[in-house]
């Protein structure tokens, strides 16, 4: 009999990292680090009234093998709420279901990537996919952002400069709608724009659209994909925000001729049929009411976050104004590094995101991302007010 564990070191993929990249999986009492909607506004009463609805009618399919794409009543759906809503063109066969928008970015990403391969994002941009990028042995370029997000100059600058390098990018990664973390949301033209540098150069788009349900304020713009008559965009949303992450369920469009490929990846990995079926029937009834509901809810959060930012740290430190989505984007006074005392502020009951976590290259100590979905008003003033003394504390705000 041995006398301990095998070792596994020696056999583990070079590529596997050697964690988790979500850090402390304990709730801290006020959670205002990871990007859950309101618990109270889950609908779980409609949802079990969709699902006994769903087994009523589809039930004994459940024996069955799910298609590898994913139900096609929800493929359907999804292709009608794209046209309806993002001005796109979609039919079933070129959307895939996924679990969480989370599978999409890995499914693209793999998709694209060797190696080596160099992968355009915004300078800030969600840790996930950064994530995803580095387990692939990416170089990660940041493309500087402003109020709209991504720049057209700053994108077609960094392309030529790979090139004088004699280097190209495999694909632009933009999140245009209350993108997460920085919250900005591009405008008609800048979309158009976005997309002109990536067809002047021939560099396909991954447009990643999870937020765009959760507007709030101002009026829908189109998607990037809408724009585009080449068919150099990829495209994913997201049911996991205006449900709840844990049903996992989200989707990709892509070009028909990729989708042998794309199933090819996902080969033995659908989604399950039993969320699918319940997010359809919720949805096809309850969709627009709901998203009604949880808008008037983020606005109402959002807003208290700001006041309680301007009432407890006052002009030392500024926060992005997002129109929807469930984040800010907080700038604290140059040379504080909230990485340093993200730890010490959990410890004490009151989490964030780490700017740095959101960089390519590891910088934007003195940022931090602050989610308002989940907590109640009353816990973001409190949980605010806990982190304005743990920064004061330790030396981050005088």
């Amino acid at each position: 009999m041995a006398s301990q564990n095998f070792d596994y070191s020696k056999f583990i993929a070079d590529w596997i990292p050697a964690g988790s990249p979500l850090g402390p999986v304990t709730q801290p009492k006020y959670d205002f680090g990871t990007g859950y909607p309101d618990p109270d506004s889950f609908p779980m009463a409609g949802l079990q009234e969709a699902l006994a609805k769903a087994m009523s009618k589809q039930g004994r399919d459940l024996v069955l093998y799910p298609h590898p794409q994913g139900l096609p009543e929800l493929r359907e759906f999804v292709a009608v709420k794209l046209g309806r809503e993002r001005g796109m063109t979609v039919t079933p066969d070129q959307v895939l279901l996924t679990g969480g928008s989370g599978q999409a970015i890995g499914l693209f990403t793999q998709l694209f990537t060797n190696p080596g391969d160099t992968l355009l994002t915004e300078d800030f941009t969600y840790q996930g996919t950064l994530t995803i990028m580095r387990n692939l042995s990416a170089n990660i370029v940041g493309v500087a952002t402003d109020t709209e997000g991504m720049l057209p100059s700053a994108l077609d600058e960094s392309i030529q400069d790979l090139k004088r390098n004699g280097k190209s990018s495999k694909l632009i990664y933009t999140i245009p709608t209350f993108q997460n973390p920085l919250g900005t949301d591009m405008s008609v033209q800048r979309r158009k724009d976005i997309l002109a540098v990536a067809q002047k150069h021939g560099i396909p788009i991954y447009e990643d659209d999870a937020y765009e349900d959760l507007r709030f304020e101002g009026e829908r713009s189109p998607a990037i994909h809408s724009y585009d008559d080449s068919g150099m965009v990829v495209y994913s949303g997201t049911f996991s925000k205006i449900i709840a992450p844990g049903m996992r369920i989200g989707f990709l469009v892509a070009p028909q001729e990729l989708m042998p490929r794309i199933n090819a990846i996902n080969w033995g990995r659908p989604t399950s049929q039993f969320a699918a079926l319940a997010t359809l029937y919720y949805l096809r009834d309850h969709m627009g009411d709901h998203v009604n509901e949880l808008s008037n809810i983020f606005q109402s959060r959002r807003d208290t976050m700001l006041g309680a930012i301007g009432e407890f740290m006052g002009s030392a430190v500024t926060s992005s104004q997002p129109k929807g989505g469930l984040y800010l984007w907080l700038k604290l006074p140059e040379g504080a590094d909230a990485t340093r005392v993200a730890p010490i502020a959990r410890e004490r009951g009151s989490a964030y995101l780490t700017g740095s976590a959101f960089s390519p290259t590891g910088d934007g100590k003195n940022y931090l991302r602050l989610c308002f979905g989940y907590e109640n008003n009353e816990n973001i003033r409190e949980g605010i007010a806990l982190l304005k003394d743990v920064f004061v504390e330790e030396g981050l705000l005088s």
